[in-house]
């Protein structure tokens, strides 16, 4: 559901190419571009410069590109590409498609005539490369539920699971919790990783809960890293838990019916990419500080054991 692309710096050198593009971008667009090489904020701002130096564009949009560029974080995804510096950057970035393809490369030419790479100044929403569904219906197997965040997590440090009818102990919820952490670990080591689920009338005493979530979770986290369960109580006339979801300080996707695995093969579930607004008010709903909810019971901190793969 989220894609990376590679975009040309040079095809971002002035504020109109800049603005319309860099908009496009989010997880909320299924979007992100490709932080190829690791400077590329850099190789933009003297894209940028160079342009201003042969007098294409004026200082304002230099200095709105340059203010820009600090804030556009969430929008960029660094995968670890090779890159060789003494080559031009749409050399590497048709080497590098070869090796791992992109969604599409993003730049104002096009010498080699290939299909998967975007002219900056004709891209439109009716381009199959560039027209990304933000929702989509799925089977519920626990690979194909965590494929839908796969991109989502390994461009994030900060991850949040939100499966309020999570049961540590049955393999449906276990199975898939085990791919989507495989993904959360496959690029970037996350800082924060949290498991988010409601204590409801009738729910494990906390000691069997514990116990329960040690026992089924510790070969899951990696070895090094914990994973800390939060169960939440909501509060008289307030709100209660909603869908389910993977949160992160980049955005969020939605599961309308579960992120457990279903044993038959005919259900599926839908799956949404949170427009800013809802996503901000759900990141919001699992902060430490919220006031949405109430902690039921102390938070449970798993200690990851599961081996590294060398």
């Amino acid at each position: 559901m989220i894609h990376e692309y590679a975009v040309d710096p040079v095809a971002v050198n002035n504020w109109q190419n800049f603005r319309y593009l860099i908009d496009q971008f989010g997880v909320e667009y299924g979007r992100l571009i490709s932080r190829f090489p690791g400077k590329w904020t850099r190789m933009v701002y003297d894209a940028c410069s160079d342009n201003y130096n042969r007098g294409q564009i004026k200082e304002i949009e230099r200095k709105k590109i340059e203010e820009r560029l600090t804030s556009i974080n969430h929008k960029l995804v660094r995968l670890n590409r090779t890159y060789n510096s003494a080559k031009e950057w749409l050399e590497n970035a048709e080497e590098q498609h070869s090796i791992k393809e992109f969604r599409a490369i993003v730049s104002i030419s096009n010498p080699n005539g290939q299909p998967y790479i975007l002219n900056a100044s004709e891209i439109d929403a009716t381009n199959p490369l560039w027209n990304v569904p933000r929702e989509k219906v799925i089977h519920r197997k626990s690979e194909k539920l965590a494929a839908c965040a796969k991109m989502l997590l390994m461009a994030s440090k900060e991850i949040l699971f939100v499966d309020p009818h999570f049961k540590p102990e049955l393999k449906r919820f276990t199975d898939t919790f085990s791919c989507l952490m495989d993904y959360a670990f496959k690029n970037i080591m996350p800082q924060r990783l949290e498991l988010h689920v409601e204590h409801r009338y009738g729910s494990n005493p906390y000691d069997e809960w514990k116990a329960d979530c040690e026992r089924n979770l510790s070969q899951i986290v990696p070895k090094g890293y914990l994973l800390k369960i939060i169960r939440w109580n909501e509060k008289y006339g307030g709100d209660k838990p909603h869908p389910r979801y993977v949160l992160t300080e980049i955005g969020g996707i939605r599961y309308d019916y579960g992120l457990d695995e279903w044993e038959g093969e005919g259900q599926t579930t839908d799956v949404s990419l949170l427009s800013p607004n809802v996503y901000k008010q759900r990141w919001n709903n699992y902060q430490k500080d919220t006031t949405t909810f109430e902690y039921a019971d102390k938070p449970v901190v798993i200690e990851g054991r599961k081996a590294t793969v060398v």
